[in-house]
This record gives C-alpha cells, sequence and structure tokens, in this order.
C-alpha cells in the first residue's frame, strides 16, 4: 500500500482523536489496523444498537488480535463505576455481570490512568480480579476508551494463554481506540434521541386524546336540524376547534375557532378559549356579538401577545327557525339554499387583539332544507403539487352539488374527500381543516322545550 493510500485511509476516520505519525510506517499490522480502521468509519454507525455494534467490533478486532474473551465496561459518571456493556466468550455472548470502581482492578487502573494495560501472566499481578466468564484467563490486555479524555469505557481482551497480547497488538488496539470510543458515543447520543422521541411521541399522542376528548361528536334532542362536524388536524396537535353548547330550551350555540400557528402552542390556546367559553356559557348565556367581545378581554387579559384566535359563534333558536350569528376574522359561513350558495358576510377582527372590541351580528330566518358551513380557513387554503388552492370557488362548487337527501355528515366528508383529492396523494396538509355543518330538516314538531344533548 502507497502513502497516498495510506493518507486516504486516515481521511476517513473523521473527527477522532489524533493517530499517530508511526502508522504511515510501512508494516504489515498498521495496514491492517487502518484497513480495519476505514472499514469501521463505513459500516459503523449510530444507527446501529449497542449490543450489535459491539459485536461488530469484536468480530473485527478478532481479525487483528486473538482472543479468548472481549468485554466492553462503560463509564457510568452518576454511579462513578465501570459496569461491564457487552461480554463475549470465544464466539458466545454472554450477560454482563461487573461493575468496579476506577483503580479497581487491571481494568480500573487502566482506566483510571488512561493508558493501556497489558499483563502477560495475570496470576503474578496482584490487581487482576477474576472475572465471571467462565474462562481461565491468563494473560489480559485493557485499553481505555477516551473521547477527547474523558473516560467513555475500557476495552477487555483475555486470553487462556500467556503471553497471548503483544506490544503491537496494543498499538493497533490503541490506534482503533479513539474511533470506537466515538462510535459507542455516537450510537449513545442516537439511542438518547431516540428514546426522547419515542417519550415526545407518547406524550403527543396523548395530548392528541385528550383534545379530541374536548370536541364533541355531535348534538342531538334540537328539533329541525342535522348536526355535524369535522376536524383533521395538520399536526399531531392542531389549532383549530369547534363547539356545541346548549342555550336554553330549543337552543344550541355553535362556535368555531382558528388559533394562530399551529402544534402543541396553538392547541393549548385553544383549549384555553374552549375553557374560557363553556365556563361563561353556565353562567351567563348572552348573545354572540356580546359572547365574542368577552371572549375577546378575557384572551386579551391573558396578554399572549403572539396569538389570536378566528372565531365564528352563532345561537340557533330551533322554535323561530332563526340563526344568530357574530364572527371575529373567521371565513364567512356559507349558505346552499335552492341549489345557490352565498356567503353571509360578517366582519370581525380576531379575538385576543385588542381590548374592548365590539363585535356586530346577524340574524338570518333558516328553511327546511337549507345547508349552512362553518369552515376554518385550512379547507379553502388547501394546496395542491402546483401550490394552488382548493379556494373558495371549489368549496362553494362542491357544496352547491350536495343533493336534499344528503345528511350533514355525508356533506362534511364530501367537503374533507373534495379537498382531500386536490391536495393529492401523499400531499402535506399545511393548515387544520375544520368544520360544522347544519342542514335544516322539515321535521314536525311543537314541542322544543328539552335542552339540546351535547355527546
Amino acid at each position: 500500500m502507497d502513502d497516498r493510500t495510506k493518507r486516504e485511509l486516515i481521511g476517513t476516520l473523521g473527527d477522532a482523536d489524533p493517530l499517530p505519525s508511526s502508522l504511515l510506517v510501512s508494516a504489515p499490522e498498521q495496514i491492517n489496523t487502518l484497513a480495519l480502521l476505514q472499514e469501521i468509519s463505513h459500516d459503523l454507525t449510530p444507527l446501529t444498537g449497542r449490543d450489535e455494534l459491539l459485536r461488530a467490533i469484536a468480530e473485527r478486532v478478532r481479525r487483528l488480535v486473538n482472543f479468548d474473551v472481549f468485554s466492553v465496561m462503560l463509564w457510568n459518571e452518576d454511579a462513578q463505576l465501570l459496569q461491564t456493556a457487552f461480554a463475549l466468550r470465544y464466539a458466545e455472548s454472554i450477560p454482563p455481570r461487573l461493575s468496579l470502581r476506577l483503580n479497581e482492578g487491571l481494568t480500573g487502573s487502566a482506566a483510571s490512568q488512561r493508558v493501556p494495560l497489558r499483563v502477560d501472566d495475570v496470576g503474578g499481578d496482584p490487581r487482576y480480579i477474576p472475572s465471571a466468564t467462565g474462562v481461565d484467563a491468563r494473560s489480559e490486555l485493557v485499553v481505555p476508551l477516551l473521547r477527547q479524555d474523558r473516560l467513555v469505557g475500557v476495552i477487555d481482551l483475555e486470553s487462556v494463554l500467556p503471553h497471548a497480547f503483544t506490544a503491537e497488538h496494543e498499538r493497533m488496539l490503541a490506534t482503533l481506540a479513539p474511533f470506537i470510543a466515538i462510535s459507542l458515543e455516537n450510537s449513545r447520543l442516537y439511542e438518547e434521541a431516540r428514546q426522547s422521541q419515542r417519550r415526545l411521541q407518547g406524550d403527543l399522542d396523548t395530548a392528541h386524546e385528550i383534545q379530541m376528548q374536548l370536541l364533541p361528536t355531535g348534538a342531538r334532542a334540537i328539533p329541525g336540524i342535522d348536526l355535524a362536524a369535522s376536524y383533521v388536524p395538520a399536526r399531531d396537535l392542531g389549532g383549530d376547534f369547534y363547539d356545541f353548547l346548549p342555550y336554553g330550551e330549543g337552543q344550541l350555540a355553535l362556535a368555531l375557532g382558528d388559533v394562530s400557528g399551529k402544534g402543541t402552542a396553538a392547541a393549548l390556546y385553544g383549549a384555553l378559549a374552549i375553557g374560557i367559553l363553556r365556563e361563561h356559557v353556565v353562567s351567563h348565556r348572552c348573545p354572540p356579538a356580546e359572547m365574542l367581545a368577552t371572549l375577546n378581554d378575557r384572551l386579551q387579559g391573558g396578554r399572549l401577545d403572539a396569538r389570536y384566535i378566528a372565531m365564528s359563534f352563532a345561537v340557533y333558536d330551533a322554535p323561530n327557525h332563526r340563526l344568530t350569528i357574530a364572527n371575529a376574522g373567521c371565513p364567512y359561513p356559507l349558505l346552499l339554499r335552492n341549489g345557490q350558495v352565498c356567503e353571509l358576510k360578517l366582519a370581525g377582527v380576531p379575538l385576543g387583539l385588542f381590548s374592548g372590541t365590539q363585535y356586530d351580528s346577524k340574524t338570518f330566518t333558516l328553511l327546511p332544507g337549507d345547508v349552512l358551513l362553518f369552515a376554518s380557513d385550512g379547507i379553502v387554503e388547501t394546496e395542491n403539487p402546483l401550490g394552488e388552492e382548493f379556494g373558495a370557488d371549489r368549496l362553494a362548487a362542491v357544496l352547491a352539488s350536495v343533493a336534499p337527501w344528503e345528511n350533514a355528515r355525508t356533506i362534511a366528508d364530501k367537503i374533507l374527500a373534495a379537498t382531500d383529492r386536490h391536495s393529492g396523494p401523499g400531499g402535506t396538509p399545511h393548515d387544520d381543516r375544520t368544520m360544522v355543518a347544519l342542514r335544516v330538516t322539515d321535521e314536525p314538531t311543537s314541542d322544543y322545550s328539552g335542552l339540546p344533548i351535547i355527546y
């Protein structure tokens, strides 16, 4: 192997501690060590599990040094102990059992002094502590694993033969040690990151379940209307929300909100808004415009400057078939009547921006067969691969295609399916998609005395 090849091999060793210049000496053992280093740098990655990584290292070391027992002890900083992490007897893995303090045994001495330790006959060394490997060791070679002079652990080789390990074996293993230390550290960091990711994902899954439990499925015992809602967050947690609230005999309140931003912070802010809303309804069922003004002042008082909520709030009066709506920055609700779709235009400032904001409201008389749709902007802003939004025109076209016999659930599902088709297979949603669909039925009744049942 020429000098250029040697330099190329050394160049593959990444950020391991510097190698001794003696490696450039043309000797077969050193060339084998360089080749093994290159192989380790290519084959061993942090994605490899620790036991798999250590077994692979043992198999590669065996090509340079003949041993009967190979073990790796890692330094536990908290316990201040060297603890066996992996042990191989001949070709068989054995359970790790040994823990040693620094300066205890040959391994503890090598770790403490930060230098390799080679003993030709362990029987004559008072530091030797027999390991529970079932092998009557006669000679031992211990090499500390250091990462920028920080102790990672030690490699411990044992043989049933005396004088089994040479000075050249010691040099070769000392050359391998820094890179093995890096591989072990990377593997440890990767495993810690993976465990942290699993914990985070578990927390997100639980939070998602809690968030879904906050949102009602529907409402019944409201004569004359059919109601459905859909909620599809762009991430595990979303900033959209909706709610159904009993508002007295024969009256139902509907709320749909869209918190600025996405993810956990938006979800928590949305949960806060739902809590304030439900708390206020218990004591004071005020008109929609007053409800938005009250909610705005409560949110603005929290001084979360980076957050605001676009929200629609409406109350349906079943006996009189009237719907009163107030809006705080949400897209205009859509009304489908006799095959025609129109916007119920009502503007307003999003909640949480300015204290003292007042809101307007409008009251509409609904007819049997009417369909009313409240939707967050994530519906119309769904993009296809070309960056084109689904848009208000497509939404109106889907709503206009609704047949007279289709119920509210079918209508909501139809709109979601249309946005899915628009975004295409594998499309990544950029925003939460939320809607509430209400269809007025011609159900005859004269009893509006019951309170709506939310479920």
